[in-house]
């Protein structure tokens, strides 16, 4: 695939990604408390799939683009089997030392395998299967549509019969998505497509999903992009975490599609 440099998304992501980014850490016990709890959207995932991770030992999790580790650790942390591959070997460096980190201040071996491997050669060795196959802002920037539907086979092959991939991509129809891209605002530093609720179930049915949600998540999550007005600012703050309370399948499901930051695809393997 190629971006707007006529770079490889893999090359231009370890480029990025070399000196800095996504670094985590944890260097208290209270932190580790912080880690080990799931964040917002992992707790709606998890309940729109019914999937309790504190009552089963046995779970497995494969994420692709895992960065430094930041998603995968709250799973670590609560028993599951993780596994995250990606392009960046200095990346994967930093998400190791994480882990160990991580490994040392609660005195546990933690259950992670980080791969380094562009996911559209990866060819994973001995059949393991996964409970959840997932990525967080990866899929997007693949412009070409043929290789998105590679990856999203990838992670359709990757996953147990009955499992679930999950593709967590942000929102391509908000209303401040093009002033957004036009200031490079929300880390638009490699190119992107955007996607809307009708193109994510269009390549999740081609990739032979069945039972397939779409779910809108951080509704007017662009307020807290800052404005120079300090008053205009608090106000749409006030406005943001009003309607974080509400749930978004009690709002009207044009406005939550349309106001959403995020928009997170849920498909189940066939048994």
């Amino acid at each position: 695939m190629q971006n707007e440099n006529k770079k490889p998304i893999s090359v231009a992501w370890c480029e990025f990604l070399k000196d800095k980014g996504y670094e985590h850490h944890i260097s208290k016990k209270g932190d580790y408390r912080k880690v080990r709890n799931f964040s917002r959207v992992w707790r709606r995932i998890l309940k729109e799939i019914k999937l309790n991770p504190f009552f089963r030992n046995d779970l497995s999790i494969f994420e692709v683009g895992c960065g430094g580790g930041g998603q995968l650790m709250m799973f670590a942390l609560n028993g599951w089997k993780c596994v995250g591959l990606d392009c960046s070997k200095e990346v994967l460096k930093r998400a190791g030392d994480y882990v160990q980190e991580a490994s040392a201040i609660c005195k546990e071996d933690l259950n992670v395998t980080l791969i380094c491997e562009d996911f559209l050669n990866y060819e994973p060795a001995g059949g393991s299967k996964f409970d959840v196959v997932f990525h967080v802002g990866v899929l997007e920037h693949f412009l070409d549509e043929s290789e998105r539907l590679i990856f999203l086979k990838k992670m359709f092959d990757l996953s147990k019969p009955g499992g679930y991939i999950i593709s967590i991509v942000p929102s391509g129809i908000h209303p401040l998505r093009q002033k957004m891209r036009q200031f490079k605002l929300g880390g638009y530093n490699i190119p992107e497509i955007d996607y809307n609720p009708f193109l994510i179930e269009k390549e999740l049915k081609q990739c032979g999903a069945k039972e397939i949600r779409i779910i809108p998540h951080n509704i007017l999550g662009y307020f807290l992009i800052d404005n120079k007005n300090f008053i205009i600012n608090a106000l749409r703050r006030i406005i943001y975490y009003f309607f974080q309370i509400i749930p978004s399948s009690d709002m009207p499901s044009n406005f939550a599609l349309k106001h959403a930051s995020t928009l997170i695809g849920i498909a189940k393997k066939s048994l």
